[in-house]
């Protein structure tokens, strides 16, 4: 992490040179910057008297003499060479610059993201005002998410993007605090994603076991993501030591730390895709339909495939010397991780809207059964999620995925009294022949008691 100190490589240009070309004399031009202009230029065939032209165009030439001038050179001559290389011999000369890349893509996602993040409350308002834990994360995520998207074009206008050598001296500290706080949102972000995942779960699925899962898995995540926030503020020792180049410091090794980070996210990225799958299995619905709320379920984690590509980038950050124009990569595709990540999540919740719009693919009550579980039945994580609470969030008239009802079984403890909201339908009859066409819908809770008996409260 320690590479971006080599923004001060930079383009310590010359020597004899500028003695020629401008007003700096030979005393104004460090010795070492004097001897690393024999050692790398001229056995390239590069004159001293035609540095503009010959050094100042190649990228290959400046960045050996950058290396050069970091092995031999103390930070002041480092310094003080490139400031000439900028100001006096390479000024006005075209360099390359990925910085209009990163800011169009920031740019883009961040249009996308926001929009689709207040789409997901106007259809959880479908369903009901209230406000879950889900909903707090997503929220403190998104806030998080602004900084996240002004660092990086920030950190454009100033510099990053272009190689090291084209940095301005006065721009290098400030683009390192910079770039170290965006290492730390971004671990903020990736969490509390995940657990916004976990927690709309916990908000559907009722069986304890299944409940017992999420909890471990949160509890996994919490962890890890304390872990690596306190890993990378105190990454370098004293931690100033990270963007101030005059003190003297040291610093874990990075890639290693950066891989099992990554890795890590990846494997909770797949856990949480694939837990809803035997709730869902369990529901007696045909297949359409059970691919389409898998579907919306895993889409909260198909973020891992942002972060499987992001991990290819990954290889140079930590190890490559030109950090500010090698890692515009890994900052693209960790912005797009996290800004995917959230769009997905936020999909999760617009079921309401494409029961709307698509009912014949999204409704699921058609095929549900009603069935009340006895005590002695084997109880799966779905038996109750299926008869329940979760049967009646789905439901068109309810508009999606909630319904605000107590699920008393689920607060009874050790009881084995199973409450199962439920809707009755009563016919109106004379004698023993019913009066056809009176029919009458109402609310009710049906009770299985431990003894056998039912019992039914009207509503």
């Amino acid at each position: 992490m320690h590479a971006l100190n080599l923004f001060v490589l930079v383009p310590i240009l010359i020597s004899y040179a500028l003695a020629a070309q401008t007003n700096v004399t030979i005393p104004d031009i460090p010795q070492c910057a004097v001897n690393c202009t024999d050692i790398v230029l001229l056995p390239s065939g590069c004159q001293v008297t035609n540095l503009r032209d010959c050094l100042c165009p190649s990228v290959e030439l400046q960045r050996n003499f950058s290396m050069c001038l970091l092995t031999n050179c103390s930070m002041t001559a480092q310094v003080e060479t490139y400031t000439i290389l900028q100001n006096v011999t390479c000024k006005g000369v075209p360099y390359p610059s990925r910085s209009p890349e990163l800011i169009r893509d920031v740019i883009i996602i961040t249009a996308v993201t926001f929009p689709v993040i207040i789409m997901r409350f106007i259809s959880r308002s479908l369903v009901s005002n209230k406000i879950g834990l889900d909903d707090c994360a997503v929220v403190l995520a998104a806030l998080i998410m602004i900084p996240m998207a002004i660092i990086p074009i920030l950190n454009s206008t100033r510099g990053f993007g272009t190689h090291f050598w084209n940095v301005p001296v006065q721009n290098q500290e400030g683009l390192r605090k910079l770039y170290y706080i965006s290492q730390v949102l971004y671990m903020f972000v990736t969490g509390l994603v995940k657990l916004s995942i976990l927690l709309l779960y916990l908000r559907i699925f009722l069986n304890k076991s299944f409940r017992l899962a999420v909890h471990i898995v949160m509890a996994c995540i919490i962890a890890q993501t304390v872990a690596n926030c306190l890993a990378i503020s105190f990454q370098c020792t004293p931690v100033d030591s990270y963007w101030d180049n005059s003190i003297k410091g040291t610093c874990i090794h990075s890639l290693g730390f950066v891989y099992s980070a990554a890795g890590l996210s990846i494997l909770q990225d797949f856990v949480i895709m694939f837990l809803p799958v035997l709730e869902l299995k369990a529901l007696k619905l045909d297949l359409r339909k059970k691919f389409a709320l898998g579907f919306m379920f895993a889409l909260g984690s198909f973020a891992c495939i942002t972060s499987m590509i992001r991990l290819k980038y990954i290889v140079t950050y930590g190890t490559s010397m030109d950090i500010t124009y090698d890692n515009v990569d890994v900052i693209i595709w960790s912005v797009l991780e996290t800004f995917t990540a959230m769009i997905c999540t936020s999909l999760m919740c617009f079921r309401p809207l494409l029961v709307r719009l698509i009912p014949a693919v999204f409704e699921t009550h058609r095929s549900m059964t009603t069935s009340i579980p006895t005590p002695n039945a084997p109880q799966s994580w779905s038996n109750l999620v299926s008869t329940s609470r979760f049967a009646n969030r789905l439901r068109p008239e309810n508009h999606g995925i909630e319904l605000d009802s107590v699920d008393e079984e689920s607060n009874s403890g050790g009881s084995k009294d199973i409450r199962v909201q439920t809707t009755w339908l009563t016919e109106t009859t004379t004698g023993d022949e019913p009066e056809k066409g009176s029919q009458e819908k109402f609310g009710g809770i049906a009770e299985v008691h431990a003894d056998g008996h039912r019992s039914k409260t009207n509503l």
